[in-house]
């Protein structure tokens, strides 16, 4: 059964045990039931909107391998959702920062310390949060079933070349508490399990990851409220909680080859996001009234952020595609200019980083010899034609490097960030929660 089981706290070594003092460093921890075995039947309703939003992601599966440039639309939504969940924890840094260290540590040059001039850590977490994300819908998605000790992993990919670095890739031992103070659990909006109940909550959503359901949305959706509701780590539950919807919907065949930004959406509408959450802690049975109408609010939530995510997903698709028509008009006219023929070659290296820049919206000649397999000279001939074009623009790097930026992509996601912040959700019982 769910629900509250009263914990102390100690405030330090020379705390006084009378009662009132007692009283005071009490507090409500919550316990979670399993998520195997627990009974999830849904409302009719909630049941048609889960068939109606499952059928909107396959349909954009479906459309995405005809789409041109899949890769490079994969790897653009990707970084899209890992800025977007980093926001969600606070780790702000711009789709040009994240883009830039991308680069750097894609032609390894972060050895040199030069090479971490003007790299906020807010861009080093995001990154990480990238690389994180690829581990999500690759290593974690190929395991035939996935352990604890597989989301550890996770958890300390996020954590790399961060101050909370030594802290990674375990489980807590230790108290946490969302909001109030950060010396005690007194005030704050949320407390977890205790410490000593965290392994098994563990090992019991990892086999919940790793079943096969019926269901994937709301497999997915239950996954990360059980998640956050156990907040094993003592950084990082956001952002690894978020990863683990990709790993069950990527595991389920429901988005494969590529993520959907559901971060994205869930950043756009915080509040309905932390009531979702506080409706999925019920108090009670797990059959119960009470427990069917918090799960299901949760699901609601999740359901509209999804539903939101499919859309961008196919905005972005279409912007690219235009994009892509606008970069081909620039080129032509300027080939033009200097009485060439308007179209180059098919195949030609000034065409394959076209259809890259998306994927890789910053990149240096090396990094271009690099992607495509062509001569350092062949690259940095077709970066200096885009430029020339006016499709990408040249700022100087370390060690009087150039790099050449598709600054139209790197527009694009905050475009999308303001289009969901005015996005509405019908979610009337979420007003009780709130």
């Amino acid at each position: 059964m769910a629900g509250y089981s009263e914990q102390h706290w100690q405030s330090g070594p020379g705390a006084t045990a009378g009662l009132e003092d007692q009283a005071a460093r009490s507090f409500g921890a919550y316990m979670p039931d399993m998520l195997q075995g627990r009974s999830i039947a849904l409302s009719a309703e909630l049941g048609a909107e889960v068939a109606a939003v499952d059928k909107l992601v396959r349909s954009f599966n479906d459309a995405a391998p005809t789409s041109p440039h899949l890769e490079s639309l994969a790897r653009f939504l990707l970084r899209s959702e890992a800025v977007a969940s980093s926001r969600i924890e606070g780790v702000v840094a711009s789709a040009r920062a994240v883009a830039h260290l991308e680069m750097m540590l894609a032609i390894q040059a972060t050895d040199d310390p030069r090479a971490h001039k003007g790299i906020s850590d807010g861009a080093r977490e995001v990154v990480n949060n990238v690389l994180a994300l690829r581990k999500a819908v690759s290593l974690l998605t190929e395991t035939p079933s996935v352990s604890v000790q597989d989301i550890n992993d996770l958890q300390a990919a996020l954590m790399v070349d961060t101050e909370q670095g030594e802290l990674s890739g375990e489980l807590r031992r230790v108290q946490n508490w969302v909001g109030g103070n950060a010396y005690s659990p007194h005030g704050a909006e949320y407390v977890p399990p205790a410490p000593g109940a965290v392994e098994e909550l563990m090992t019991d959503l990892a086999a919940f990851v790793s079943e096969d359901h019926p269901l994937p949305l709301v497999q997915a959706a239950l996954v990360h409220a059980q998640f956050e509701t156990i907040h094993p780590y003592t950084d990082g539950n956001g952002r690894t909680g978020r990863a683990l919807i990709h790993t069950v919907l990527a595991r389920q065949g429901l988005a494969v080859g590529h993520v959907l930004p559901i971060s994205m959406s869930l950043l756009a509408h915080a509040r309905e996001y932390i009531g979702g959450l506080n409706a999925y802690r019920y108090v009670g049975e797990s059959d119960s009234p009470s427990a069917a109408a918090g799960r299901e609010a949760w699901i609601r939530v999740f359901l509209a952020a999804t539903r939101d995510a499919v859309a961008e997903a196919r905005r972005f698709t279409d912007e690219l595609v235009q994009m892509r028509k606008t970069w081909d008009a620039k080129l032509a006219a300027h080939r033009a200019s200097l009485g060439r023929r308007g179209q180059p070659r098919k195949g030609a290296a000034v065409v394959r980083l076209m259809e890259q820049l998306p994927g890789v919206p910053i990149v240096t000649a090396r990094a271009a010899q690099s992607l495509l397999g062509i001569s350092f000279v062949s690259a940095s001939s077709a970066l200096e034609e885009l430029a020339g074009a006016g499709i990408v623009q040249v700022k100087e790097v370390e060690r009087g490097a150039r790099a050449y930026l598709g600054t139209d992509v790197l527009d694009l996601i905050n475009g999308a960030e303001r289009r969901l912040t005015y996005t509405k959700w019908e979610l009337p019982e979420l007003d009780a929660h709130i």
